[in-house]
């Protein structure tokens, strides 16, 4: 990897007399033991002047990884803040074990929103990461851009060219290390990041595959049939196709390529002006009510502080427990994600007037778009069990186990050959576009993705309940319907303690478009249908599993989807827009706060439309594009 390292730190910052800083110090880590105190305008501009740091960063994930490491690598002192430890193990670096980092409680959180309602009272489980690295650190390391359109819309929306898709189609290349799935892979242009992009490394992205296993070379050729092979899937998603998943993955090593590593690699870099705080969770900023300056952070150390964490206290309160705050010369930059950033900014006296008011919180800028605009990725399961255990893989891979003792002989196979191992990947066997009526040009609505286990979502005990299932017996098609129109999710703090978790209601299929994406499922799985009854993969499938034959009729299938609809790509509830003209906008198009100076959201909640299919290589995007907004203002 090769990075462009300007001087660590300028001769005048060395030469700070040991007195100067001692002071400095000392101011910035005053303790605070009152959650509701307003700073007056001395002690915030004081403090904010005497500060160690020009940057406080919220939150490691996709977005507050990325923003942190571009500032501190243009020498700007940088104070990264993340709720969770500091955790790198072999569930978290080896592909195949994503979903077994769930069950790693340390590093885990886990909500229940409401699918629909608060009234309808149907909850699902919706975990996320809390550990340094974020979410980043336990997803699914899918890795794919968005339709160019998107970006455009963007653009359109905040008036801000920088967003067209001219633009940030360059922010994707300087990102990139290896990346199989770029264009002119040969060439230096696209090693010169720090992310691996890539195919499963045991699989070579060619429709001409060289597959012994004869009922996955059948599956090959029944979806050649119908749709047509897409080589480069990151450049152009225009046509129904199928085509290989872009995985997070270092090939050379058969790992995760993680927003871990890039924090880590920079902070050996800048160990002096990018410091690092976990288990560290940052309750309050702290903001000048009479200029709406934006100065530092409040917040309390201590480990599964949060009560959507399994190991939290349930009767944890801000009231019983010691509180400091920490300040920025510059800016503030919450990167919490879709949940803990709204519920930030709602803590912090900003949001919607009457909830705020409601829970006696001073309102600092009525902001009425806080907490709405919520969207979701709406998924669907579709499960065939087949004749016989195909042992899709390789020979011995029908006795994988997924778990990290030496008793389980695909680890074994792993350990000694990382690259070539089924651990090496997300398990994904290939994935395709599909278009459902209405039909959009050159936008496929759906991603499918084909997985050999008995998978129904994320979900209660799901984990336990797939381990039932031995591996390769059954083959599950995951629908992910990737141009939702529904923004009528929200996210409301319930009470003024930070340790609380959000009332969160995703309202699935609630909007006018509703019918339409459960009509699109239904053709989804007609289509699956079809193809595993009327091609020569037949003769390998025992039956349908899920739905199930019972389920025929149009009114059946919609029962059945809106029983097991399930996401976990929120977003969107802090949105960008143009301040001056959208009542619902929070940020403007440098993601800056609407009527709050100096402080910045750089997450997934900032987007205003869900972006893609999969949205960590886009948080990253955008992410650079706000790490250019920010060296822009402050270099001016």
């Amino acid at each position: 990897m090769r990075t462009d390292i300007s001087p660590l730190i300028s001769v005048s910052v060395l030469a700070c007399t040991f007195t100067t800083i001692a002071v400095v110090i000392i101011l910035s880590l005053i303790p605070v033991y009152l959650p509701t105190r307003q700073l007056t305008v001395p002690d915030c501009a004081a403090r904010k002047a005497a500060s160690v740091y020009d940057y406080i960063v919220v939150g490691s994930g996709p977005g507050g990884s990325t923003v942190a490491t571009r500032l501190a690598l243009n020498n700007f002192s940088v104070l990264l803040i993340e709720a969770g430890p500091d955790y790198d193990g072999g569930d978290t670096r080896t592909p195949g074990f994503w979903a077994q980092t769930q069950l790693n409680l340390p590093i885990t959180i886990n909500f229940y929103p409401y699918l629909y309602s608060k009234e309808n009272d149907t909850t699902i489980l919706y975990p996320r990461g809390m550990t340094l690295g974020g979410s980043a650190q336990l997803n699914a390391l899918v890795a794919m851009t968005v339709n160019p359109s998107e970006w455009d819309n963007i653009a359109a929306i905040t008036g801000d060219s920088n967003w067209s898709s001219q633009n940030m189609i360059g922010k994707y290349q300087p990102l990139v290390e290896n990346c199989q799935y770029c264009l002119n892979n040969d060439t230096d242009t696209n090693k010169n990041g720090w992310a691996d992009i890539s195919a499963p490394a045991y699989r070579k992205p060619s429709p001409q595959l060289n597959i012994t296993n004869p009922a996955i070379s059948t599956l090959f050729e029944a979806i050649n049939e119908r749709l047509n092979y897409n080589p480069n899937v990151n450049e152009n998603k225009s046509y129904d196709s199928w085509f290989y998943l872009p995985q997070s993955i270092n090939q050379d090593e058969g790992i995760r390529s993680s927003t871990y590593k890039r924090i880590k690699t920079v902070q050996s870099l800048r160990p002096s002006n990018f410091h690092i705080w976990t288990n560290t969770f940052v309750t309050k900023l702290i903001i000048d009510p009479t200029t709406k300056n934006t100065c530092g952070v409040q917040y309390v150390k201590g480990s599964n502080l949060y009560k959507a964490s399994p190991l939290a206290s349930p009767s944890l309160n801000i009231k019983n427990v010691k509180k400091s705050v920490i300040y920025a010369k510059r800016e503030i930059i919450v990167s919490g994600g879709q949940w803990l950033s709204p519920q930030l900014l709602q803590l912090s006296g900003i949001g919607d007037r009457t909830l705020l008011e409601k829970l006696g919180i001073p309102v600092i800028q009525d902001l009425p778009g806080v907490g709405k605009n919520q969207q979701e990725h709406s998924e669907i399961s579709y499960i065939v069990k087949l004749k016989t255990n195909e042992n899709i893989y390789e020979s011995n891979n029908s006795n994988c186990i997924f778990n990290k003792t030496s008793n389980d002989p695909c680890l074994i196979d792993y350990l000694n050959n990382p690259t070539a191992s089924i651990y090496s990947s997300n398990l994904n066997i290939f994935s395709i576009f599909r278009s459902a009526e209405p039909i959009v040009p050159n936008f496929p609505d759906s991603v499918f993705l084909f997985v050999p286990q008995r998978f129904t979502g994320i979900r209660t005990n799901w984990l336990q309940t797939m381990a039932q299932y031995p591996f390769g017996t059954y083959l599950t098609v995951d629908i992910e319907l990737g141009r939702n129109k529904n923004n009528l999710g929200n996210v409301y703090i319930q009470s003024t303690n930070p340790f609380d978790t959000p009332l969160i209601e995703m309202k699935h299929f609630q909007d006018e478009n509703g019918p339409v994406e459960v009509n699109q499922f239904i053709q989804h799985i007609r289509f699956l249908r079809d193809l595993f009854t009327n091609s020569q993969f037949s003769k390998y499938v025992d039956y349908e599993d899920l739905p199930g034959s019972q389920f025929q009729t149009d009114e059946q299938l919609s029962a059945f989807i809106y029983e097991y609809v399930w996401g976990h790509h929120a977003c969107c509830t802090n949105k960008m827009g143009n301040t001056e003209t959208d009542p619902l906008a929070v940020v403007n198009s440098k993601a800056q706060v609407k009527g709050i100076n100096n402080l910045r959201i750089c997450d997934i909640s900032i987007f205003p439309v869900i972006p893609g299919y999969y949205p960590m290589v886009p948080i990253f995007m955008a992410a650079e594009k706000i790490a250019d907004d920010i060296i822009i203002a402050a270099k001016s």
